[in-house]
């Protein structure tokens, strides 16, 4: 054979290669459509979403936002967008540097740190940190749902969401008279609710605003503050009317367009009431932060403009096909990806990173946590829709990195330490948890390098070069040398699980394992800048601690911590309990800096490895030297041993387990990760993960599972064997397209 075809050759292997694992083209539209979500009640927890990502709507069985305070303490139906947001007046003068206290903590003794409580602060200064973390907040834009009905009053719910075209297909009966509703939401830019209206009589419907309530997680809608806001009609046409919102200091606009004759009636300070002379009408109201950009849009064209959006999407980014697997879980698998992907894209494609619960309504202030990118965006690089991913770390490079210097700078480090939990503006929240975790450090990192890896360029290296560089500095300093043992370790942080505090936690295991991937991905860029690899990194590459493992050898989730029994010593320390926040704790109890000492009794077993600090080491991370993979091998066996398969629910944690057990090609264990013997229970009718009566959805579980599930199929650099998370039974025909391999 001519030796001039082997590239060509090799080139078409690897492309077909990276559209799956067989030559049959998948039916994505047929995928699709049949996990759309269908809902048959009006419940609060039933509630679906459209948007654009980068502005998002919930809504009710009515395919409006009908029963705001029925909703409320479900998934309330909240109006988003990422320009949206709202401070409180600062009456009091509160100043940001008022939060801050010099800090000591182990290997760091002179650190300064914005706290809530802290050491030392005052009455005053405690006031100024919950002020700085409650504003900003996000702000409820408006609901709009027809006038006059109560939630008693609605029979023969049958509502199924369209999720290739993006349309909620709406049927119900208010008081006998059935009514149908196909509500649409336009593209990017066009942040907009339409709606087709069909009913045997006229059905008016009611704009309603709300006040924010400033609350940690609520669907942000004061109702009875009419006075603190306002609602003007700016002009009225037939057939549309421009409004303006002012609150405080914030101003944005409303744009009312409806087919046929209406009137329309402000009914209140800030509400309207739009009533059509017929049963079937068009309404489209949109959004804007200018007025500029407040131009009226017909029901048509919201709903052809949205429909491009989800068609490229579900054209261009990755799939995973179920159908032709025999095993009983696979088709809620199916399900779970499939309506996973849609509410990823309909909640977090803003260009900064996501919070918890997205575009639906606001927890923690609708602020987002930067140690949660990992869960929530990595996934986009690996699914063939890097340019999400690349909106969210612009936002480090252009808005973050000056404020991250900034914190890096007071607490004697060099380089940028990035903040925790925050808002557009970077600013840090004050925090007596937050402030002290040290895994949201490497993320920039590794986000640059997917990023890289999707599109391989120069360009991109030397735009993103100074981010690598400065966030890989302030991790090189963090480590502090251990002269007695000869080694570096890590000290004075809290643990990614947030019960290992910082003031006693040594050798967090995640921690040190991502440390020596960031570092050494940076000196990677550093070479293919053609710069020399900095020496002290490799030292510490080095001489970095190796996992703490037990006796027994099973890797502990760090060398020291609560909760992690000390073998020298025979004790096992424990924080004293502290208050639990309302709503419960998240991440394990998270106790006080007071410690007392049980001591361990012989025989008993005391490590059963179910931390997911252990098993974060090697799975979303590759292998290095400071640890076996026969001891990972051990440790993932006593975690499936321990694990709670029965009253769990669909966290971060599940993803973990997933991915160590595919790295170490253990797909039972990794497959019962993600379907938690096939837990249907655990999932909304729009693919929610219900955790409490706080997060009554909580997208970091579905962000996790796509990230977990590409690398089951897709696998990693040097990965051995074809859909690696997968049993080879033959019960596990598993075909997909667009996605890339993890490093």
């Amino acid at each position: 054979m001519n030796r001039s075809l082997f590239p060509l050759i090799a080139g078409f292997l690897a492309a077909w290669m990276s559209l799956g694992c067989s030559p049959d083209k998948i039916d994505r539209r047929s995928l699709v459509t049949r996990n759309n979500p269908h809902v048959d009640a009006l419940a609060p927890l039933n509630s679906l979403n459209l948007g654009n990502g980068t502005f998002t709507l919930t809504l009710d069985a009515t395919g409006l936002q009908t029963f705001p305070e029925f909703c409320q303490d479900g998934l309330s139906l909240g109006t988003y967008s990422e320009w949206g947001w709202h401070a409180f007046p600062n009456t009091e003068g509160y100043k940001y540097e008022e939060t801050l206290e010099d800090h000591p903590l182990p290997g760091h003794p002179h650190g300064v740190y914005a706290v809530q409580e802290g050491y030392t602060l005052d009455a005053r200064s405690r006031a100024a940190a919950a002020w700085v973390r409650e504003n900003p907040h996000r702000l409820h834009l408006g609901n709009i749902g027809f006038a006059g009905m109560a939630p008693e009053e609605i029979s023969g719910v049958d509502q199924t969401l369209d999720m290739w075209d993006g349309v909620l297909h709406s049927s119900f009966s208010w008081k006998g008279i059935p009514v149908r509703v196909e509500s649409v939401s336009g593209g990017e830019g066009e942040d907009a609710l339409a709606a087709r209206i069909q009913a045997a009589e006229p059905l008016p419907v009611v704009i309603r605003f709300p006040y924010p309530t400033g609350q940690h997680s609520d669907g942000a809608s004061d109702w009875c503050s009419d006075e603190r806001h306002n609602t003007e009609i700016l002009s009225q046409v037939p057939g549309a009317a421009l409004l303006r919102r002012t609150l405080d200091d914030v101003i944005y606009y409303v744009t009312l367009q409806w087919s046929g004759k209406a009137a329309l009636a402000q009914t209140g300070p800030n509400r309207l009431t739009l009533t059509p002379e017929t049963g079937d009408w068009t309404l489209s109201v949109r959004f804007a932060q200018d007025q500029a950009d407040a131009k009226p849009l017909s029901f048509k064209e919201v709903a052809a403009s949205g429909k491009r959006l989800w068609n490229d999407y579900w054209k261009t980014t990755g799939i995973i096909d179920f159908s032709h697997c025999t095993d009983p879980r696979a088709p809620l698998l199916e399900k779970r990806v499939v309506q996973s992907q849609y509410l990823m894209r309909v909640q977090e494609a803003q260009h900064f990173p996501p919070a918890e619960t997205g575009l639906t309504y606001n927890s923690w202030f609708g602020k987002f946590h930067l140690e949660m990118v990992m869960w929530h965006s990595f996934h986009w690089a690996l699914w063939n829709q890097s340019e999400l991913l690349r909106r969210q770390l612009a936002w480090y490079k252009d808005i973050a990195m000056p404020v991250a210097r900034e914190i890096a700078a007071r607490q004697g480090f060099p380089g940028v330490r990035w903040m925790k939990m925050t808002d557009p503006s970077a600013t840090e929240a004050a925090s007596d948890v937050g402030s002290f975790l040290l895994w949201q450090q490497p993320h920039p990192i590794y986000m640059a390098e997917l990023l890289w890896r999707a599109d391989p360029s120069q360009a991109f290296l030397e735009e993103y070069a100074d981010l690598v560089q400065q966030t890989a500095e302030m991790l090189a300093a963090f480590p502090t040398w251990d002269a007695e043992h000869g080694r570096y370790v890590i000290e004075g942080a809290c643990g990614a699980n947030e019960s290992y505090n910082e003031d006693y936690t040594l050798n967090p295991a995640f921690e040190l394992s991502y440390v020596h991937f960031a570092l050494s991905v940076a000196q990677q860029w550093r070479e293919r800048l053609g710069q020399e690899r900095v020496a002290q990194w490799d030292t510490l590459l080095a001489k970095l601690s190796p996992l703490a493992a037990s006796p027994d050898g099973i890797y502990l989730p760090a060398e020291k911590g609560p909760g992690v029994p000390d073998f020298e010593r025979g004790v096992i320390p424990r924080s004293l309990a502290a208050p639990a926040p309302p709503g419960g704790y998240i991440n394990a109890q998270r106790g006080t800096r007071e410690l007392r000492f049980e001591p361990m009794v012989a025989g008993r077993e005391y490590v059963r490895a179910t931390s997911s600090e252990n098993l974060l080491a090697y799975g979303v991370l590759p292998a290095n030297h400071l640890f076996t993979e026969e001891g990972m091998a051990r440790t993932l066996d006593r975690a499936a041993q321990y694990y709670d398969w029965t009253r769990g629910s669909w966290s971060w944690n599940y993803p973990s387990l997933a991915m160590n057990a595919t790295r170490l090609l253990r797909p039972d264990v990794a497959l019962r990760a993600i379907t938690m013997d096939d837990r249907s229970d655990l999932l909304l009718p729009g693919g929610n993960n219900y955790r409490t009566e706080r997060l009554r959805m909580y997208l970091p579980g579905n962000g996790g599972l796509l990230l977990a599930v590409g690398m089951m199929c897709a696998g990693w650099d040097g990965c051995p064997v074809e859909n690696p998370g997968f049993p080879k039974d033959g019960t596990w025909d598993v075909r997909w397209e667009n996605l890339k391999p993890l490093p």
